[in-house]
């Protein structure tokens, strides 16, 4: 009996050898080709019999009709109930998934676009002339109005302050680690005074003094709808949450120990190859959630505009349940996503089963045109999906105990998983690399810098596309010196209380002039013996100087 079961068991596993990605693919497309001209060819093979039936007698045609009810209304269900009530099976069958249509190629950037021009898609001459307004509402009524150009560079320093980076915003200025190529643009007093009023948003005086989405939510809302214009997607769309890191007082911080940085805003992200499509800062609880629950409502209203598209969205474990599965099929959104056991709806695999599997092998249950792999690698790890056939397969690299890479098998949703579901953290990873705005005790400037570097690492996107291997610090550098260089020179600081130089001064100020009468000059009368008289004495000091050595000599 316990060789018996332990046969069993292995015949649900499946262990299958790594193939080439080309050759897989490859053969996935032929595979769903041949699979669908079987399909037509079964159609028209029945539609002759659908004919022949519908030439009953009215009276067997009255009969089926007085079928029971019961019958009726579970043929009438639609997929989503139907899929609830059929049973999890661990015989896995093939699944036909219609192939995605194609869409058009996201199109490189013009060679004339330089990373200024691109980042002004989002940061729009007129939406800076804005930031101006409201910086200049919020300051003091004797301080110099800022301009559009002026908060160009403003940014660009950030930008120069991301790379090269200090624990003290005065430390840029000091005779010790200053550089000049920020003390020849702002003075450490007016980059102080931007620092204080800068503002992205009109001011409310009725505003919450921590809440800071009333500082940013106008912004947000623009930015959302430009990143959306600006972007054709592929397939692939990935949600996740992103962290602004802060540590501050706000009611809608959030703790999450998983994030590196655990204490922040958390803003759901929808990315799609490391762009930044769509994105929400979670306020708190939602006090009115629909049946499905807070979860799967957040999951819909970020996906809405990609509803119907025959996309793929992949999730991690924190949102994927089969209720969300259901839902976006209802709404031609196909799903992947990393899944908990204890979700409600999931099958029930043996512990068993779960514990005897090696490395490189899974099991895998279905109902319908959705299965649950359980793919054992160093952890065993579950994957929900219905973008593509359970029996298709593929393998990964993974590290051994050598150190070594190897590649070992997996189902295709797994390594469909592990290619597509981290945009997000990718576009995390990037803005941390070199993150611009400085240290502030109100709350709402981190997260408006937050929205200002989502648009440098978005134009740092568009820039990318048809490059090989593009660096994010070539392209910081070439877009910080383009926006330093919109900066006027008459807005250059200058050294306040100089006076003029000597030699300027002795040129057109002090110089000498033919005097009515003829005295003692004032400096050879110093000594009795070279005292002599002059009538040329100097037009500003009034006082008698003979021409060339005694003039000099009495202005030094």
């Amino acid at each position: 009996m316990a060789a018996a079961a332990s046969s069993a068991r292995r015949s649900a596993r499946t262990s299958q050898p790594p193939l080439p990605l080309a050759e897989e693919q490859a053969a996935a497309v032929l595979s769903q080709l041949e699979q669908r001209d079987i399909a037509a060819a079964l159609r028209l093979s029945l539609h002759d019999s659908w004919n022949s039936d519908e030439e009953k007698s009215d009276a067997a045609s009255e009969a089926e009709a007085d079928s029971s009810s019961s019958e009726e209304e579970k043929e009438n269900q639609p997929p989503a109930a139907a899929q609830h009530a059929e049973e999890w099976t661990s015989d896995v069958k093939n699944v036909e998934i219609p192939l995605p249509r194609l869409r058009p190629v996201q199109q490189a950037a013009p060679i004339a676009d330089t990373p200024f021009t691109l980042l002004q898609r989002f940061l729009s001459p007129a939406l800076m002339e804005e930031f101006a307004a409201h910086t200049n509402a919020a300051a003091p009524h004797d301080w110099r109005p800022t301009t559009a150009a002026e908060l160009y560079a403003f940014i660009g320093v950030h930008l120069f302050m991301g790379i090269d980076r200090l624990p003290r915003t005065h430390m840029y200025w000091s005779e010790t680690f200053g550089h000049s190529l920020i003390t020849s643009l702002f003075s450490r007093d007016r980059f102080m005074q931007l620092l204080r009023f800068f503002r992205v948003a009109a001011a409310d005086e009725n505003a919450p003094a921590r809440n800071p989405m009333p500082h940013v939510r106008a912004l947000a809302e623009k930015l959302n709808a430009l990143f959306a214009a600006n972007f054709k997607p592929s397939d692939h769309l990935t949600l996740d949450e992103a962290m602004a890191a802060y540590k501050g007082r706000s009611p809608i911080k959030q703790y999450i120990p998983s994030k590196p940085h655990k204490w922040g805003y958390k803003i759901w992200c929808l990315c799609s190859e490391d762009y930044l499509l769509h994105f929400e800062v979670y306020e708190g609880k939602e006090d009115d959630p629909s049946d499905a629950g807070a979860t799967v409502d957040t999951v819909l209203r970020m996906t809405a505009a990609y509803q119907h598209q025959e996309r793929i969205l992949y999730t991690d474990n924190w949102f994927t349940s089969p209720t969300l599965l259901h839902a976006l099929a209802q709404r031609g959104i196909r799903f992947c996503g990393a899944v908990r056991s204890n979700r409600r709806g999931m099958p029930v695999i043996p512990v068993a089963d779960i514990r005897g599997l090696q490395r490189g092998e899974w099991t895998q249950r279905q109902k319908g045109d959705t299965a649950v792999a359980v793919w054992r690698d160093r952890k065993v790890m579950w994957v929900l999906y219905n973008h593509c056939s359970p029996t298709e397969t593929a393998s990964l690299n993974r590290w051994n105990d050598a150190g070594r890479k190897v590649s070992i098998g997996c189902p295709r949703a797994v390594r469909d998983y592990f290619y597509h579901a981290r945009s997000v953290d990718v576009f995390s990873q990037l803005h941390y690399t070199y993150l611009i705005g400085r240290k502030a005790r109100r709350a709402w400037p981190r997260l408006a810098w937050w929205l200002l570097d989502a648009c440098i690492l978005n134009t740092f996107q568009l820039w990318s596309i048809g490059q090989h291997r593009p660096s994010q610090l070539r392209f910081r550098e070439e877009l910080m010196h383009e926006l330093l260089k919109q900066l006027p020179s008459e807005l250059t600081p200058r050294k306040r209380g100089a006076g003029l130089h000597p030699a300027h001064s002795l040129a057109s100020e002090h110089c000498s002039v033919h005097a009515d009468d003829e005295r003692d000059c004032a400096v050879c009368s110093r000594q009795p013996d070279q005292r002599k008289r002059t009538r040329f004495k100097c037009a500003v000091c009034n006082a008698h100087l003979c021409l060339g050595h005694c003039f000099a000599s009495y202005h030094s």
